[in-house]
């Protein structure tokens, strides 16, 4: 009797799975049982696939005459340490005057840049703009992403909803929930059709709501626009312009898939 119940319960489980498509909890339970983290790291791309972002023309930030890697500040230090960084840096006129790294930090080490990705992505936006491959932040969304539907169609998405997250996109931000789309994004492996299963559910440019979900629109739609990777058109209008000495990587959601433009940018201290 007992193993019947068990079958019963195993069954059900396996539906729940195969249903709600759950598979992304095995990636995520492996990324953070081997780091032995319960969240997202600054190395987690050593656990995805990537494209690199390729840096063409390397300047070297010269060191300041004051040169320092230590903080001599113990209020400061105690901050930096309590907070875990692995890198501080400080720039005063086109000089390094202080540099300083722990635990798995370093010079030529690469870090996760999380949300700082989302500006990376409004600079490219802005690259593609005035490239001519989108009209203006005025344009709709759904000319480039005519799979989702506009709450109200005589009030259009537009780009500068995505990018000021006032879109009114069916998104629940959150981090610490193992089953929320959030957690599916970073950890799933097809993050367009992730995209495509949700709709705006309310008029955009009515209120901000800061979610992952409109910078990952933006990937698409910038992808689409310049008909090349995210990836490839940041090695031409950014990376290889300013002066970056390693190249960048960028996460994917699978092996040659899209890059999660919402986040996973990593890089070095020093060309952040």
């Amino acid at each position: 009797m007992r193993f019947k119940w068990l079958l019963i319960f195993v069954f059900f489980i396996l539906g729940v799975y195969v249903c709600f498509d759950l598979s992304y909890l095995i990636h995520g339970v492996r990324c953070t049982y081997l780091r032995g983290e319960t969240s997202a790291q600054i190395d987690d791309f050593s656990f995805f696939y990537t494209r690199p972002v390729v840096s063409k023309k390397p300047v070297i930030i010269p060191k300041s005459i004051n040169y320092s890697n230590k903080i001599n500040n113990r209020s400061l230090g105690g901050v930096l340490e309590k907070s875990k960084s692995t890198a501080f840096i400080v720039v005063q006129n086109d000089s390094v005057v202080l540099e300083s790294y722990w635990g798995v930090g370093g010079p030529d080490v690469l870090s996760n840049s999380f949300s700082m990705a989302k500006s990376i992505m409004s600079l490219l936006v802005g690259a593609a703009i005035e490239d001519g491959f989108i009209e203006s932040v005025e344009q709709n969304v759904i000319d480039f992403i005519p799979e989702i539907k506009n709450f109200n169609d005589e009030k259009p998405v537009k780009i500068k909803h995505l990018l000021s997250m006032s879109s009114g996109f069916d998104w629940l931000e959150n981090y610490k929930r193992p089953i929320s789309v959030t957690a599916k994004a970073y950890y799933g492996n097809d993050i367009k059709s992730l995209m495509f299963e949700r709709n705006f559910i309310s008029e955009p440019g009515e209120a901000f709501k800061y979610q992952s979900g409109d910078t990952q629109l933006l990937g698409v739609l910038l992808e689409r626009a310049v008909n090349e990777s995210v990836s490839n058109y940041a090695s031409r209008k950014l990376w290889s312009k300013i002066g970056a000495t390693k190249n960048a990587l960028w996460s994917l959601d699978s092996k040659d898939g899209v890059e999660k433009t919402f986040c996973c940018f990593n890089s070095t201290a020093r060309d952040f």
